[in-house]
Parts: C-alpha cells; sequence; structure tokens
C-alpha cells in the first residue's frame, strides 16, 4: 500500500518563532573511482547535451581580481581540494585559486562555509556575478511558497539577482514574483514527472520537465511582476528540438524578437540555450512552431549592474529522492554547470514516508547518490537537508524517514534542518490544520500558504543567524 503523492497545494500565510540549523562537519567526500566521471565525458555531454543556439547577451567575463573565485573548498575538505583534477572532474575550467587575503573560509561556517564566503564577498562588494541557490524538491517547493519566502529574505539582505529557473507552458504553475501563462495545450514529458522509473532518454532540462504543444496553436508567457522600469533583465531560454524545422519564436516586450532553432551540426534532441537581455521589457513569450519541448527560461538581473542572490526553485509534484536520479546524469549536470551553484538544497520525504512497503535505508543510499551527481558537477557545493513535514497518516513512518535523511545528511557533509521537529513533530500537522486560519491543507500532508511561508521565515531566520559578515 502505498500514501498519497504530494501534488499542488492551494493558497493561504504564516509567520512564527525561531528554529535551529542543525549543521554537521563536512566529512571528506567519499567518491569511489569506479563512480566518477571522466572529464572528458563530462565536457563531451556539455556539448552533445546543451548548446548555445544564440547568445548576444552574455555579460562580459569579470576583470581578473574582482570576482570571489568560483570554487573554494572548505576547510574540512582543503586536502581533498589538492587531490590530482581527475578526481573532481567538472565541466566548467577551474577558477584560479584565491590568495589567503582575498578569501577566508571561516572554520566556525562548517557546512556553509563556501556558501557564506560567496555571501561575503557580495556584501562586501568584491563579488561580480550572483550567488546562486538551487532547490530540488517535491510539491512542497513546486509551488515556491517555502522556497520563495528564503528566496526573499536573503534578496532583502545581499541583493536581488532575480526570479532564477520557471517552466513555460505548465498551466498549473505559479512563482513568487512573476505572473505565467500556458494558452492552448501542451504535452508534459515525462507523463508523470515525480515519478521514480527512467523514462524515454532522461533528458529533461534543469527541472526535470519538458512542455511541448499538444495540437494546434499555443504560446506561453512569463511576466516579471517586481522589477524596476530601468533593470536590466537577462533571458536564459532552453528548448529542446525534435526535428531540424521545429522553431521557437520569442518576443520581449518592448524588447528583441528571435526565432530560434537548433544550432547548426547539433542533432534534433539536444537541448538548445538562447540568451537574450532586456532594458524596461519585464515579459517575455513564446510560441513554438512543429515540435519543440521547453525547458524554462532563467531570468535574472545583470550582474555586470549589481550582483545579487539567485534561488531556483526545482520542485515537482510527487516527486522523490529517486526522481532526479532518473534523469541522464551527464545532460542533467551540463545544466547544472550553466547555474553553478553556491548551495543546494534538497527537499524530500515527506513522499518517501508514504512509501509504506520500502525499507527506508534506501533513502540515504539515494540521498547519497544525489549528493554524488551534484559534486561531480560542483565539488565544493554546500547542501543543505531538510526534514520531511510531519504528515497525517504516517505517524509512526515519518520520524524513521527524517532520521534516516539526517544521518544521511551528515555523512555527506550537508547541514540539516529538522522541519517535522519544527512543525511540533508527531500531529503537528493535524493541530495545523484546526488553526483558524489554518497552517495545514485538509488532505493531511500539504500546508497552507500560511504554513509554508512560516518555515520559509523560521529557515532564513535560522540561516541568517548563522552567517557573520
Amino acid at each position: 500500500m502505498r500514501g498519497a503523492s504530494c501534488s499542488a497545494p492551494r493558497a493561504e500565510i504564516p509567520g512564527r518563532d525561531v528554529a535551529r540549523l542543525r549543521p554537521a562537519r563536512r566529512p571528506p567526500a567519499r567518491r569511489p573511482a569506479a563512480a566518477l566521471l571522466s572529464t572528458a565525458a563530462l565536457l563531451s555531454a556539455a556539448a552533445l547535451g546543451c548548446s548555445s543556439a544564440r547568445d548576444p547577451a552574455a555579460p562580459p567575463a569579470p576583470e581578473a581580481g574582482s570576482a570571489l573565485p568560483a570554487r573554494v573548498a572548505p576547510p574540512s575538505r582543503l586536502a581533498e581540494a589538492a587531490a590530482p583534477a581527475a578526481s573532481a572532474p567538472r565541466l566548467a575550467e577551474a577558477a584560479p585559486a584565491p590568495s589567503p587575503e582575498r578569501e577566508l573560509l571561516r572554520l566556525e561556517d562548517g557546512p556553509y562555509a563556501h556558501f557564506f564566503a560567496a555571501l561575503r564577498a557580495l556584501e562586501q562588494g568584491r563579488r561580480k556575478d550572483h550567488v546562486r541557490v538551487a532547490w530540488l524538491g517535491d510539491s512542497h517547493a513546486a509551488a515556491d511558497f517555502w522556497s520563495g519566502a528564503l528566496r526573499t529574505a536573503l534578496q532583502r539582505r545581499f541583493g536581488d539577482g532575480g526570479l532564477g529557473f520557471l517552466h513555460l507552458g505548465y498551466a498549473s504553475y505559479r512563482h513568487d514574483g512573476a505572473r505565467l501563462t500556458a494558452e492552448g495545450k501542451w504535452r508534459t514529458r515525462p507523463k508523470t514527472p515525480g515519478g521514480s522509473a527512467p523514462v524515454d532518454d532522461g533528458v529533461f532540462g534543469l527541472g526535470g520537465i519538458l512542455f511541448s504543444a499538444q495540437h494546434g496553436p499555443a504560446r506561453a508567457e512569463v511576466a516579471v511582476t517586481a522589477a524596476k522600469p530601468t533593470t536590466r533583465l537577462l533571458w536564459d531560454v532552453c528548448f529542446r528540438p525534435s526535428a531540424r524545422a521545429d522553431e521557437l519564436a520569442v518576443t520581449i516586450s518592448g524588447g528583441p524578437s528571435e526565432i530560434l532553432r537548433g544550432a547548426a551540426g547539433d542533432a534534433p534532441g539536444a537541448l538548445q540555450h538562447a540568451k537574450l537581455a532586456s532594458v524596461g521589457a519585464t515579459t517575455l513569450s513564446v510560441v513554438p512552431s512543429g515540435a519543440p519541448e521547453l525547458c524554462g527560461v532563467v531570468v535574472e538581473t545583470d550582474p555586470e549592474d549589481k550582483p545579487g542572490v539567485v534561488l531556483d526553485t526545482l520542485g515537482i509534484n510527487g516527486a522523490r529522492l529517486a526522481t532526479p536520479l532518473r534523469w541522464d546524469e551527464l545532460s542533467w549536470a551540463a545544466e547544472l554547470a550553466r547555474r553553478s551553484p553556491e548551495l543546494v538544497v534538497l527537499e524530500y520525504g515527506t513522499n518517501e514516508a508514504g512509501d509504506v512497503t520500502t525499507d527506508p535505508s534506501l533513502y540515504a543510499r539515494q540521498l547519497s547518490e544525489l549528493l554524488a551527481r551534484v559534486r561531480r558537477v560542483e565539488p565544493d557545493v554546500d547542501c543543505l537537508v531538510l526534514a520531511p513535514t510531519d504528515r497525517k497518516d504516517t505517524p509512526e513512518r515519518t520520524p524513521v524517514v527524517r532520521d534516516v535523511l539526517r544521518d544521511a545528511a551528515r555523512e555527506g557533509g550537508c547541514a540539516f534542518w529538522d522541519t517535522y521537529e519544527e512543525m511540533g513533530g508527531r500531529s503537528s500537522i493535524e493541530a495545523w490544520y484546526r488553526e483558524r486560519p489554518p497552517r495545514a491543507s485538509r488532505d493531511g500532508v500539504h500546508l497552507t500558504f500560511r504554513g509554508y511561508r512560516e518555515l520559509g521565515v523560521k529557515l532564513s531566520n535560522d540561516l541568517l543567524e548563522r552567517y557573520r559578515p
């Protein structure tokens, strides 16, 4: 018997006391040689699975010595950083090592050493690029209430770098700071995005879902609702042509219009990226011709004007830890390398708690493998694992899943935040539902807008309490 899986929550808001982050000291990463992908293989994946159809608006590279170096190993991994390059394959060329005077990774920062160093450099005006966070998870993140609260808090403190990743062509989708429209009939691939079994070739873009027009005219639009009239926005559109004749008409209101096609020489099926820029224009629309699949758009402010924080919300309804593991690793690695996050948040476990016939020890192995995939691309990225929320139908199993994820997080050198405990532990979701207005939904699995926002405020407060300028 399987419990109900997470699906998109309905809207409703929070605000409560402060929680405690429970970080763990990062041990040296355990990476069996057989599990490592060669640098050549990853570079080949970047070339085959992720091409640039047009890149007229790519910002110039930062001046030498002006930006925070892209990758600095935290103190607990300094010995590993000295290992041969083959032990840490990556997609991008490594940045030069910083001088001790320019970058000090503080021992007291623990698993956040790299992330906090990037925030300090941003706050002190020494960093010329955005600090990026990637949040992978289930439907608790899909509506962007919880993750949106963290984005808001970080941007208020360190600067607004934009909305980050958004889906295109997703009719039932929302994102903080954006108004999204999907006209016509759209097809989703994979058909069950939150599933665990491998499907097709596993190439689904950064967000794990592709959207294509099913039949007849279709149009997708994203409008940035909070950008200032003078803001220069950078738009990175991702699409996957299925045939050489496929096209994507992209229009930015008051800005450029482009017809996007697959890059010359690329076989149909390779992910394509096109970058555009606009000043004062806040709406982008796409109209497909043929059967190109949309894998999303990244919206950022121009870091040349003022760098800030960007948080990519990558939640999928019904997702489990096994969901991203079914994606093609090389293709997804190339997409993650384009984002180059300083912190990865892994928010899973609520659906796993409903899978009552599965041995919970499996989740430790899955978490370890997902971390390994991330670190094969970004060896020094910091990580935060969130515990599952309480759910009404699995009172005994939820804390077991929580404990497994907590121990696996410590083993992987990640911080851990006990969502279950912060809610109040066993039966807390029932208590949250009985409140007026409620913080939990009737289904005993999801929270309301108020409940998700409260978790986001607590998590933000805890994270910022640990940060020292």
